[in-house]
């Protein structure tokens, strides 16, 4: 039962983190991306540090039990990298991307998460993700193809810096899990979101010092842009950290990352109906990257039927 809840946790997820691609890409239009990147996950910490006082008071046993394997100094790491380097780089990444071809390589994340697990944590590829990860690197690929302009490729190299953002994003959703054993996943979503917002902090200051961020940072002056804010902060950042800790705790990175391919659906859907409707080439791209994956994926999952012990092989 428990693992179903995991899976409509992660279902719903993906609906939310759906309007993650449109709703940056509004508010870059007027905020500064550095500030930003710091600025939402800052402004969810207090949140979750709310929820987590709330929770733990009425537990009858402790947070963190004795002898557990906590956390300790390792939440530095996962938030400072796992947090700060992947908003960072993921909000940056988006601020120099087409909206689209940035909706399409969330999709790539099931790939992305296989590579970190092989190089990291000596996990070996999966042969069943070879046909996601060829079609993945070709249909992001052709996603950025853009006929009639100046250029072929609509390259703006942004790109890269969202896939390493989603390098730091697969290392921390497997390292939290194997290094704050006996944590709450609320616990986890919240000190990693702390370190990470310090992080983000140091990151935004040296920035503006360099002169590559605004500071003090321009802010938006209508009442709409705060009410978008918000939702990023309260539903994509906060509660959607949570749920993401919550499925993988329960489903595996790998197969968490499956429910990831609804992203860009979502996102594409968005944007078709503000005006901003995809080429038939990031159709075609993003049609690739999504079919290579659940393929993959679902091959996966017959695997892991026919052995249980494969569904813990990303956690351990």
């Amino acid at each position: 039962m428990a693992k179903w809840i995991g899976y409509f946790g992660l279902l719903l997820l993906a609906l939310l983190w759906g309007t993650m691609v449109p709703v940056v890409n509004h508010l870059l239009q007027r905020w500064d991306p550095y500030f930003l990147a710091a600025f939402r996950y800052l402004g969810a910490v207090p949140i979750m540090w709310a929820a987590l006082s709330l929770v733990e008071r009425r537990q009858a046993t402790p947070a963190v039990p004795p002898g557990a394997q906590a956390g300790g100094w390792r939440v530095w790491p996962l938030g400072i990298i796992g947090i700060g380097c992947y908003s960072a780089l993921y909000t940056i990444g988006v601020y120099n991307c087409h909206p689209i071809t940035a909706a399409i390589l969330s999709a790539t994340s099931p790939a992305v998460a296989a590579i970190v697990d092989r190089i990291v944590f000596r996990v070996p590829v999966n042969r069943r993700m070879v046909p996601a990860i060829t079609l993945a690197i070709l249909g992001s690929a052709l996603a950025t193809v853009h006929f009639g302009a100046g250029d072929m490729f609509d390259f703006r190299g942004g790109e890269i810096l969202i896939v390493i953002a989603f390098a730091c994003w697969s290392w921390y959703s497997t390292a939290a899990q194997n290094w704050c054993r006996g944590w709450s996943q609320l616990r986890i979503t919240t000190m990693t979101m702390s370190t990470g917002g310090v992080g983000l902090v140091v990151i935004y200051g040296v920035a503006a010092l360099l002169g590559a961020a605004h500071f003090p940072p321009p802010l938006p002056d209508n009442g709409a842009d705060w009410l978008i804010f918000a939702w990023m902060t309260i539903v994509l950042v906060a509660f959607g950290v949570y749920l993401w800790n919550f499925g993988v705790k329960r489903a595996g990175v790998v197969i968490a990352s499956l429910y990831l391919n609804l992203v860009p659906v979502v996102a594409i859907g968005i944007f078709a109906l503000s005006g901003t409707a995809p080429t038939v080439m990031q159709m075609v791209g993003g049609l690739l990257v999504i079919v290579g994956i659940v393929m993959s994926e679902l091959q996966m999952l017959k695997a892991k039927k026919a052995d249980p012990a494969l569904e813990s092989a990303h956690l351990t």
